[in-house]
């Protein structure tokens, strides 16, 4: 005997409850899933599928097949879920009038029909909707069939053709993904400046010659006379070693600016008291110069020198003779200089000068030679600070240098009156000179050794007088001068220092009035009057 609740057209052999409509839907799904199936395996013709089963050549083959896999996963079927059976007690469903219409599936490709329900058991083929047939459930004991809830199928989007591969070079058959490495950063490099032509060579020109600067050169010997006078030179003028230039008394020779007058030979300009030679400026600004070179003689005898000394030296000579007798050089821009030679300066006057650098004369020598001071007029000049009137320098720790300095009048600005400046001896004699004003009447600078000092040098009966005191208040208070410093022992003893009582030395002869000696310098005894043979202010 069949139990009361066995369902009617129950298979013995089902372990459990599956009605018809459930039946229906679990084939419509398997159809569904394998049209599927042969949509993929055999797409038609033209269509992304087809074109991606086509065999690729040989050398996208590696990477195809490693394409395929990720399509046919896309197009896997969507499993339908499982209506599971409704509990005795569950409220009947609403009628199929009160469910809203639903809105039809979209058509489904062309690759994909869908299938048609098979007919159920009394012969009837329920109605399918545009997307999948629905099932309709057995009637209940009152005959009333409940409307099953309305399964919907699962919508299958138009599958669209996968994005554009980009397929790595094969290496082997297994590729792994390579991580993309960061971002280089490469720094612009100039572009290389384009070859550059070699210049076409240009016609060589020869080097430009120095030209000479035009001159006069005096050949011969030559006179320049009274009857020529005025003479005004051109351009510098050269007179040639071997020759000679002779002015007559009462010649004036004009010198335009900038220009020089060169002696290589020999210079002979012989003037009288009343008839003096004259060189003078023809214009303004001055003239340079008469320079003496090497193995010149130079001799100016009443002449007189004015407007001249441009670069500041009027009359020099390097290593020649310079004799200059009874001659004024007054109102020019620059000093009188003698380098290594000799020089003789005689009863002439130099003042009214602007004199830039320098002492007014300026001697020089490297080896020795012989100066020659005498009855001379220098003061008045413009000269920079602390320049002497008269400086002599010997550079030489072996030659020795002779002077005879006598009978001049020295008068000074704010720098010494004579300055010697001596590596080696010095021997002569400075007699019957009056050295006036300045900062100090002697100065002597040395490198010799304090003892025997300077034993061959002779100073006596000079005056020695009227110095600025120094900023000492003993000084000031008496109006006391220095009139000798030495860096080196110096016997000036019979002198006049400018005063009865003697010169004022604070430790030896406090109770003097005249100028101060230096400590190295012997002055005891001193002359109580002034010396008639130097000559006066």
């Amino acid at each position: 005997m069949e139990p009361a609740n066995q369902p009617p057209n129950k298979p013995p052999w089902l372990p459990f409850h599956i009605s018809r409509d459930t039946a229906i839907l679990l084939a419509a799904l398997l159809f569904l899933g394998f049209a599927i199936l042969l949509a993929v395996l055999f797409p038609p013709a033209g269509s992304e599928l087809a074109r991606a089963r086509t065999p690729a050549p040989l050398e996208t083959q590696a990477a195809t097949a490693l394409v395929e896999p990720v399509q046919i996963a896309t197009l896997a079927p969507v499993e339908a879920p499982t209506i599971a059976a409704l509990p005795p007690d569950a409220p009947p469903y609403p009628a199929p009038q009160e469910v809203a219409p639903t809105t039809a599936a979209p058509a489904p490709t062309p690759a994909l029909p869908l299938p048609t329900a098979a007919p159920d058991a009394a012969g009837a083929a329920p109605s399918p909707t545009p997307a999948l047939p629905l099932p309709t459930a057995a009637p209940d004991a009152a005959g009333i069939a409940p409307t099953l809830p309305i399964a919907q199928a699962p919508t299958l989007e138009p599958t669209l053709a996968p994005p554009p591969v980009v397929l790595p070079t094969p290496m082997s058959p297994a590729v792994q993904p390579t991580p993309e490495p960061p971002p280089v950063v490469v720094q612009p490099t100039p572009a290389p400046a384009p070859p550059t032509q070699p210049p076409a060579p240009r016609p060589t020109r020869p080097p430009p010659t120095a030209t000479p600067i035009p001159v006069d050169v005096i050949r011969s010997t030559t006179y320049w006379t009274f009857a020529q006078s005025p003479i005004t030179l051109r351009r510098d003028t050269v007179v040639a070693a071997g020759a000679g230039l002779i002015i007559e008394p009462g010649v004036e020779v004009r010198l335009p600016p900038g220009i020089t007058l060169y002696v290589d030979g020999r210079l002979y300009a012989l003037g009288k008291a009343d008839q003096p030679v004259r060189f003078t400026g023809a214009s303004l600004p001055r003239w340079e110069s008469i320079v003496g070179r090497p193995g010149s003689d130079i001799v100016l005898e009443h002449v007189e020198v004015r407007g001249g000394g441009a670069g500041g030296t009027v009359i020099a000579a390097d290593r020649g003779s310079l004799t200059i007798r009874a001659s004024r050089i007054i109102d020019n821009g620059g000093h009188v200089r003698v380098s290594a030679g000799r020089l003789e300066l005689r009863d002439s006057e130099i003042t009214g000068n602007d004199m830039p650098y320098g002492a007014a004369v300026e001697i020089i020598y490297d080896s020795g030679g012989t100066v020659t001071l005498t009855g001379n007029r220098i003061g008045g000049n413009r000269m920079a600070f602390g320049s002497p009137n008269v400086r002599i320098s010997s550079r030489s720790p072996n030659d020795t240098v002779t002077l005879d300095i006598q009978g001049n009048l020295l008068v000074g600005q704010d720098g010494p009156n004579l300055a010697l400046e001596t590596n080696g001896p010095l021997q002569g004699a400075v007699l019957c000179n009056g050295f006036i004003g300045g900062s100090n009447g002697v100065s002597i600078l040395s490198t010799l050794p304090q003892s025997p000092g300077l034993p061959a040098l002779t100073i006596r009966n000079n005056a020695i007088e009227k110095h600025t005191p120094p900023i000492i208040p003993i000084y000031l208070q008496r109006g006391i001068g220095r009139g000798a410093t030495s860096d080196v022992l110096i016997d000036m003893r019979n002198n006049w220092w400018g005063a009865a009582e003697g010169p004022y030395e604070p430790d030896r002869h406090a109770d003097g009035r005249g100028d101060a000696p230096g400590d190295l310098v012997l002055f005891d005894p001193w002359l109580t009057e002034r010396p008639a043979c130097a000559p006066a202010q």
